[in-house]
């Protein structure tokens, strides 16, 4: 897989959505993580969510929280579709980044 999201600042929530995803007919399923990006050095994982809402049209939605003190570079990055690491392709109409939730 490999796709990583671009980089945002924060501390305390993140939503990733993800809308109309197709994967050329293989099992409706993609797993994204959240990473922090540390600079020179290996970046941390937080957990990672399954998307399955977002296939046929529909929307699916990962929120992370509590993602430590201080503001933080973090993305996503997609783990696996249709349960593996390589193969299927995943195409995704729409992609957004909610930070608002829980900050301010």
């Amino acid at each position: 897989m490999g796709f990583e999201s671009r980089r945002w600042s924060d501390e305390l929530y993140s939503q990733i959505q993800f809308t109309g995803c197709h994967t050329g007919g293989v099992t409706k399923s993609t797993d994204v993580r959240m990473w922090r990006d540390i600079s020179l050095q290996p970046d941390d994982p937080y957990d990672s969510k399954t998307f399955t809402a977002c296939f046929g049209g529909g929307t699916s939605n990962g929120e992370w929280t509590d993602l430590g003190s201080g503001m933080k570079n973090v993305y996503f990055k997609i783990e696996k579709i249709a349960g593996m690491t390589v193969g299927p392709q995943l195409t995704v109409n729409s992609v957004s980044v909610d930070t608002t939730k829980a900050d301010g």
